[in-house]
This record gives C-alpha cells, sequence and structure tokens, in this order.
C-alpha cells in the first residue's frame, strides 16, 4: 500500500475541487456542506499531518450525507440530484485516501465528474474548464506514478534521492498531451456520423426544470428571474426588428386563480387551437434559438402564424413542445400581430376568465364597482384603471412586502410597490371583478439588439408577466399595467425601470459588455451545438458532395486520423515528462556541459575521480576547480554525512574553463 504523498495529494485536491465547482455553486446549502467538510478536513490532514479518522466517524458522515440529499433533493432520480450524490461520494473518499490505488480511483471519477457537467451546460466556458480539469488530472496521474515508482525504489534500493520539477515543467507536459489530443477530438467531432435524434431520452420525472418561467405565477415568481442573466433565447429576424412596445414573448397562459397563484385552465391546455392565423401583410418572420430550460413552452410573438415541429398551438395560443427542452433547439416562425384572438367568447371560457375566490379584497371590489357606474363601457373601465396606476404613487420596485390574504387590497391600498406579477395580477383581478373577463400571459418582454451579430437576445431577467382582457369586436386584447407605471420597462427593458442597481455589480457598463459578449456564445452556438447530422451530411458540398453517408464519414475520419498520426507519432515520441532530475545529478551534467565547451570530453565509462584527472591534462589551469568539483560531487553522491549541496551548486557556478587550457 503506496502513499500517494503530500506534493500529488494536493494536485488531486486541486483537480476534485475544480471538478466539482460548476456542480457545487447549484448545491442546496446543506450538501454543500456535506462536500466541504471532508474536502477542508483532508486539506488540514495535509498540511497538519492529522491522523485519519476512525471507521464509524468515516461511516456516520456517509450516513448524514445520504440523509441530507434525500432531505434536499427528495429522491436521486434527477440529473442534477444524481450528479450531486456523485460529489458527495466523491468528497467523502477523501477521507479514507491514503493509497495511490484510491488516489487513482479519485482522479478518474473526477474526470466522469466534469463530463457530467455538459448534462447541464454546454457554453463556449465548458472547454476551457474540461481543459483545465484534464490538465491538473494529468498531472496528479503523473505525480502519483512518480510517488509508486519511488516507493518501489524504496524497498529494493534504499531511498531514493530527493528530485524536484517546477510547476510550469508539470503544466507544460500535461498541456502538450492534452495538445496532441485536439485535432483527434475534432476529428471525431466533425466527421463521426451523427444521429438525426438523441440515442438516448430523458424522462420528464428527471428533471430538474433548471431555468425559465413556471406554470404558475404568483408574487415574487417572475421577480426571482429578474436576478438572472443567463440567455433565455435569441431571435434573428428576416426583415428589421419590431418596435420595443410590440416585443411581448408569448408564454405560459393562466386562467384560475385562488386568492394569491395563477394558474393554467384546462381547456388552454388540453384543446388546440381552432384557427392558425394568416401570416397577413404585417407579419413578423424570424427565428428563434431556445436555451435548454427543460420547459415544455416554446416562445413567439404574438400571434403565431406557424408552428413548429414537434410541438402545437393551444386554445389561448401557447406554443407547446411534444418534449421538454433539454437541449439548445432553433425553430422559425410567422407572428401575425393583427390577429383577433377569440371573436366570440365561449360561456365555459367566459365562466373561467371571469371565476374569483370569495370573500376576498372588498375595497377593491367597492372601488371597482363605483368605476363601473361611472364608466359602463369595457374599454373605458380598462383606461380608467390604467390610468389609477399611472396618476396615483405607485412603485415598480424589487422590493416587494408580502401580501396576505387580501392581496389585491393589501397592494392597491397599502403596499402600492411591486413587480409586473402584482400589477399584471391586480389588474385581472378587477377586471374579473367589473365582468370583464381577464387572463394572464407570462413570457418575457423587449430584449438587447446586437448590432454585429444582427440578433435580439431575450434573457431570463427580461421575464414579464402583463394581461389579457376580452372586449367585444376586438377579442383578446393585451394590457400591460406595468406600463402605465414604469413606461422605461417597455421602453429600455427590463433594467432600464429601476432606479438602482439589483446587486454591487450591476453597472450599466458591465451590462453592456456582457451583452457584446454574448456574440461569441451564439457563433458557438451557431458552429458547434448546432452542428447536427444534416449540417454534418452536407459537409462537404463545396467539393461537389451534397451528400455524405455514414460509411463516407467514417471513411474520411480514419484517413484523417492515419495521416495526421503519421506527422505526429514522430513528436510524440521525442515528448519527455517534467525534468524529474536529482539536484546533484542536474549540477554535474552542467559542470560536463561546461567542460565540453572547453573542449574536452570524457568517455561514457569513467567515474567522476577517472574524468577529472583525465580533463585536468587537457585543462591544466583548470585542474584546481575541476577537482575540487569532482571531490565535492562524489563526496555528495556516496559520503555518509555529505557536505551541503549549495557547495557544490556554487563551485559548479562559478567553474567558468578556458578553452583547451589556453
Amino acid at each position: 500500500m503506496n502513499d500517494p504523498g503530500r506534493n500529488s495529494t494536493l494536485w488531486l485536491l486541486a483537480t476534485l475541487i475544480l471538478a466539482m465547482s460548476p456542480q457545487a455553486i447549484s448545491m442546496p446549502p446543506l450538501v454543500l456542506v456535506t462536500v466541504l467538510f471532508p474536502l477542508f478536513w483532508r486539506i488540514g490532514s495535509e498540511l497538519r499531518n492529522w491522523k485519519p479518522l476512525p471507521a464509524l466517524v468515516r461511516h456516520g458522515a456517509t450516513a448524514v450525507a445520504l440523509v441530507t440529499l434525500f432531505l434536499s433533493y427528495g429522491d436521486l432520480s434527477g440529473r442534477r440530484a444524481a450528479v450531486s450524490l456523485l460529489t458527495v461520494m466523491l468528497a467523502l473518499k477523501l477521507m479514507e485516501c491514503y493509497r495511490i490505488r484510491d488516489a487513482r480511483l479519485v482522479i478518474c471519477f473526477s474526470l466522469f465528474l466534469c463530463a457530467t457537467q455538459f448534462l447541464f451546460n454546454q457554453g463556449i466556458v465548458m472547454p476551457f474548464y474540461a481543459g483545465a480539469t484534464v490538465i491538473l488530472a494529468l498531472v496528479t496521474l503523473t505525480q502519483l506514478h512518480r510517488a509508486e515508482a519511488w516507493a518501489e525504489a524504496w524497498r529494493h534500493e534504499g531511498e531514493p534521492p530527493a528530485v524536484k520539477a517546477s510547476l510550469f515543467a508539470e503544466l507544460s507536459f500535461s498541456f502538450r498531451l492534452l495538445a496532441l489530443a485536439i485535432p483527434v477530438s475534432l476529428a471525431f467531432f466533425v466527421l463521426f456520423p451523427r444521429l438525426a435524434n438523441p440515442l438516448w431520452g430523458i424522462p420528464d420525472t428527471t428533471l430538474d426544470s433548471k431555468s425559465g418561467l413556471s406554470d404558475s405565477m404568483s408574487p415574487g415568481s417572475i421577480q426571482n428571474l429578474f436576478m438572472d442573466d443567463s440567455p433565455a433565447f435569441r431571435v434573428k429576424f428576416s426583415g428589421p426588428v419590431p418596435p420595443a412596445e410590440q416585443l411581448y414573448w408569448r408564454g405560459p397562459v393562466f386562467w384560475r386563480y385562488d386568492g394569491q397563484t395563477w394558474k393554467g385552465g384546462f381547456y388552454g391546455r388540453n384543446i388546440d387551437a381552432a384557427d392558425l392565423p394568416e401570416p397577413g401583410n404585417s407579419a413578423w418572420d424570424y427565428s428563434v434559438q431556445l436555451e435548454p430550460n427543460e420547459r415544455k413552452w416554446l416562445f413567439a410573438l404574438d400571434y403565431p402564424a406557424s408552428i413548429p415541429s414537434d410541438s402545437r398551438l393551444t386554445l389561448d395560443y401557447q406554443l407547446i413542445r411534444r418534449q421538454p427542452v433539454i437541449q439548445l433547439i432553433q425553430y422559425g416562425i410567422v407572428s401575425n400581430p393583427d390577429f383577433i384572438d377569440t371573436p366570440e367568447l365561449s360561456a365555459p371560457l367566459r365562466f373561467q376568465a371571469l371565476d374569483l375566490p370569495e370573500n376576498r379584497n372588498p375595497r377593491a371590489r367597492d372601488l371597482v364597482e363605483r368605476w363601473r357606474q361611472q364608466f359602463p363601457g369595457d374599454a373605458e373601465l380598462v383606461q380608467r384603471v390604467l390610468g389609477h396606476f399611472n396618476r396615483e404613487p405607485f412603485y415598480y420596485s424589487l422590493e416587494a412586502p408580502l401580501l396576505g390574504t387580501h392581496a389585491v387590497d393589501e397592494f392597491l391600498f397599502d403596499t402600492r410597490t411591486g413587480f409586473c406579477e402584482h400589477y399584471a395580477s391586480t389588474f385581472a383581478v378587477m377586471m374579473r371583478m367589473a365582468g370583464i373577463p381577464a387572463r394572464i400571459v407570462t413570457g418575457y418582454q423587449g430584449g438587447w439588439h446586437s448590432e454585429r451579430g444582427d440578433y435580439l437576445l431575450v434573457r431570463q431577467s427580461d421575464a414579464h408577466a402583463w394581461a389579457e382582457v376580452w372586449l367585444q369586436g376586438r377579442g383578446w386584447t393585451r394590457v400591460d399595467p406595468t406600463a402605465a407605471v414604469a413606461p422605461l420597462r417597455v421602453q429600455q427593458g427590463s433594467l432600464g425601470a429601476l432606479d438602482s442597481p439589483r446587486h454591487l455589480l450591476d453597472y450599466p457598463w458591465l451590462r453592456g459588455l456582457r451583452n457584446s459578449a454574448d456574440l461569441i456564445q451564439q457563433r458557438w452556438n451557431d458552429w458547434v451545438i448546432e452542428y447536427g447530422a444534416g449540417r454534418q451530411a452536407r459537409l462537404f458540398s463545396s467539393f461537389g458532395l451534397d451528400y455524405m453517408s455514414p460509411v463516407m464519414l467514417v471513411s474520411v475520419l480514419f484517413l484523417a486520423i492515419a495521416v495526421f498520426s503519421a506527422i505526429v507519432f514522430p513528436v510524440v515520441l521525442r515528448i519527455k515528462g517534467p525534468g524529474q532530475k536529482d539536484p546533484i545529478q542536474h549540477a554535474w551534467q552542467k559542470f560536463l556541459k561546461q567542460l565540453a565547451k572547453a573542449g574536452f570530453t570524457g568517455l561514457p565509462s569513467d567515474g567522476a575521480i577517472e574524468l577529472a584527472e583525465a580533463a585536468a591534462l587537457v585543462l591544466p589551469s583548470d585542474s584546481a576547480a575541476i577537482n575540487n568539483i569532482a571531490r565535492l560531487y562524489t563526496r555528495s553522491r556516496y559520503a555518509a554525512v555529505p557536505p551541503p549541496f549549495a557547495d557544490l551548486k556554487q563551485a559548479v557556478r562559478d567553474f567558468r574553463p578556458k578553452k583547451n587550457g589556453g
């Protein structure tokens, strides 16, 4: 049983920490503690020479970790929970990792843990993360191999000489090994036959609903998304980009309200649209590149006049995909903004669009009844309510107080501070109180237009909620009460409506830099993530080959690897590991090089003393220095009490022989 040694153990810890970092960021706090405890303990153990923990403590820590995982995730069927289990087990393994075999297992599973992160993110940063993890793993494996060789030499030859390699040498060697694998990896990526569909599927029950809009809306739900600047989707228009006040990206539609939460209705979820809008003369033609969010909604401007493949258009004009979006997808769509949604409202839908819980919000109901008497027309009452939001001191803010049983009353008369979901919900409830059918639509509003990339970037922080009311002759009509309170929310985007930054690093110039940098990610998506079977089959169209069969692709792949191997194989044979040299031997080799420059080269069979005698005959003026260095080297190598190595090192450094003794 060989001890890996402190140096290799520290490299192992660095590799594991880097491999688990993305997963640790997304872990629940309790699970993260179960990972950090063994990690910090092992670091302290290496630095302070602590004794190994008893078996009872290790087994108890494992039991506590498993209970914590179940309490935090509910079960281990989800991807995030399963990867968290792997992370926790690897961290716990550190408490008993005192053999080289165990250390190698930790390194191999660290590489597997690194690979699992591509299940959650395939952004352009991930290859750099994976490359750094592989380099550290290679360094660690090299250190473990060396530790094992030294232990073997200890058993058979006594204590081996102390050796040392610089950090640069260690990293350089691993980087060169990784660089040799990159061309072959690129060849496999480009040429290995791709399936039109994934080989395996992921059941809905194992998804984690990573990001994006929810299937319900309650106070604070969209407000939480406002803190998330990750991209939701990107849009390319075939013509001019519509004005900001038209950029309402339709998502989930909610009909049912229980006094706190809005949820979807039965008809909206289960009945398809009766009429597909005609494109019309004012239609918008565009393509959407949707980031994976593990949801089934697709987003489009009002109103979709085409249906992407593997999706359907519901009664309330939601685009719903048959399978969750678990990887980057792209779909083209046409929208007609002039379409009239539901010119005639059926009795069941009217009933659902007017339903309210009883005995709630009496003050708001009294106010609406008074206004209703003053404004009998539905459109006039809508304008009266919007005018109230506009003229009265209402505030658009992230710091909205919690609301109780009579949420609309408290918001309308007391707090008067909220986010878009507060205004949309309050407005829809007031409309229903007045007998005007109303529903809530959630989605995204606005987006940042990249001039260089010519696309629109919509982030999670652009999430928005608005209302729709049914008006005679106009059908369902979009009404955004937030725009009445904070017009900048629509004109300048979600961030332009706030007076203060969301956090310490939320500065306009940083936002602009982040938006501009998204062009790199967009190109990565186009060229790498979206590289599929169709594009691969047309890869050699410029050479007159419009279609490449799998057999042809494999043939080209093996030809490319053969050519690359013929060129690189000689280079591989010349690659040496880091300069792990005995410092005494290193000084002696430097001394021999100085003799060679002066014109003397000894025989390989010469010992140090014999070589010095021969060199002194050729270089008589330097004989004293030569004999001194040979004597220091011999004593350093073989004496029971060797002289300080600094003496030999200084003597070699001061040795400046004259050529041919001249």
